[in-house]
């Protein structure tokens, strides 16, 4: 069985704002023999929820957030289980038309209809140490025109509590521990730990094997719309050289 993670996803539908968030799953089987695959969900409040689904030979298979055992308002973590060896990826889009991609959608945006998206590969086997190089929380209006926020995302899918600490590196180091519940999701937000405004390193380290991810999003001063984002799993260790 292969075991495939990706753990940032976010199913967001404001019906005030029109905003949304919607996501995908890519699984690519290039053998000849169809891939039977477990999908487990695993949120940040409640117990995991499952589903199976086939990934064709030969093909890249599409499947969703329209399609899967969530609702709008939650974030989740995903693993995939594949009977064949097989690439995942997941793409995710922020809009300002509320998940609505017809060419006449509506909006509240000043800037009009658009999208930002986020896409990354997955994370293939779960470590206790991990490791972030690029950690900046970008607060000064005076100095630059963009907002930029942080959040590390933490998958523990064993069924044991697993204690992070986060220490986090500029030329000195601050650290900084979490608790990360059985079957939970922990989304870390760096701006309520973070120095603003200084270029710093992140070493997780873990007394259980989990899954770490990073998010950031970019964003104006002057209203809560995103310019963009991205998000990628951190560099497992030991670093070697």
């Amino acid at each position: 069985m292969k075991t495939h993670y990706l753990i940032d996803h976010n199913f967001v539908q404001d019906e005030e704002k029109l905003y949304g968030e919607f996501g995908h799953l890519l699984a690519f089987n290039p053998g000849s023999q169809d891939a039977d695959l477990k999908l487990t969900f695993y949120f940040m409040d409640r117990e995991p929820e499952e589903m199976r689904m086939v990934a064709k030979a030969g093909e890249s298979t599409e499947t969703n957030y329209a399609k899967w055992p969530v609702k709008p308002g939650t974030r989740f973590a995903l693993k995939v289980e594949s009977s064949q060896p097989i690439a995942c990826q997941s793409t995710v889009g922020w809009n300002v038309t509320l998940n609505s991609y017809d060419p006449d959608a509506k909006t509240k945006s000043p800037g009009g209809i658009r999208e930002a998206v986020k896409s990354y590969m997955s994370i293939t086997a779960l470590n206790t140490d991990w490791f972030l190089p690029d950690g900046i929380v970008i607060d000064n209006p005076k100095g630059i025109y963009v907002h930029e926020s942080e959040w590390a995302l933490i998958l523990n899918p064993g069924d044991r509590p697993a204690t992070v600490k986060l220490a986090l590196h500029y030329k000195d180091v601050d650290v900084h521990a979490v608790v990360v519940a059985p079957r939970r999701l922990v989304a870390v937000h760096m701006d309520e730990i973070a120095r603003k405004n200084s270029h710093y390193g992140v070493h997780f380290q873990s007394d259980l094997p989990v899954a770490v991810q990073w998010l950031r999003t970019v964003s104006w001063y002057n209203r809560d719309e995103l310019m963009g984002y991205w998000s990628v799993p951190c560099v497992p260790g030991p670093l070697e050289g």
